[in-house]
């Protein structure tokens, strides 16, 4: 495939078969994505990613609550339009368990530069995704359980040694190919 179109066809999968990942793909993802630029070399990214269904079920506990408190951010967001995203966002945070592979993504110290190593980790974040798509799996980017104040939860239950949790992707073959979202103008010009 080449490259505009993996990247054109990328779509953020919330509902999976229940096919188990193999472990030698899941490996050579985690090691594509440690291969993203980073600002000073930093590399700055860990991944934790779970398989196990006693650890799924662990961070379903956490992601249930945070389902149940992003109502009102996100309605924020559309203003009182789009209930029907609202409560798909709930639904799939309630069922993140459903994805074979959670992996939680973090910072692994304080840097200086802040900024710099979140950008960084964001970058192997998106090259994940990317990877993940070209092997024909599906996968969503999830921050909700940042934006709400829940990284230290999840970082204490899951990988206290390794900083900061920054978010989590789930990952596992599509049970349902999403449709593609319009994109916006004005996103950039030429001089």
């Amino acid at each position: 495939m080449e490259f505009s179109e993996l990247v054109r066809t990328r779509r953020s999968v919330r509902r999976y078969q229940e096919t188990p990942v193999p472990r030698e793909l899941l490996q050579e993802l985690l090691e594509t994505a440690c291969w993203a630029p980073s600002g000073d070399n930093l590399q700055p990214w860990y991944f934790l990613a779970l398989t196990r269904p006693e650890e799924i079920a662990r961070l379903k506990g956490t992601m249930e609550r945070v389902s149940v408190e992003i109502a009102g951010h996100l309605e924020g967001i559309f203003q009182g339009k789009h209930p029907e995203v609202v409560r798909e966002e709930q639904r799939f945070l309630r069922s993140v368990s459903s994805a074979p592979v959670c992996i939680l993504v973090f910072l692994q110290r304080d840097y200086e530069a802040r900024d710099v190593a979140v950008e960084s980790a964001a970058a192997a974040t998106q090259t994940l995704l990317l990877a993940a798509h070209e092997r024909g799996l599906g996968a969503c980017w999830v921050n909700a359980a940042t934006i709400l104040g829940y990284a230290p939860v999840i970082r204490d239950a899951f990988a206290p040694e390794k900083g900061e949790f920054l978010s989590l992707v789930t990952l596992g073959y599509p049970d349902a190919r999403p449709l593609t979202p319009k994109r916006k103008s004005g996103r950039f010009d030429i001089r």
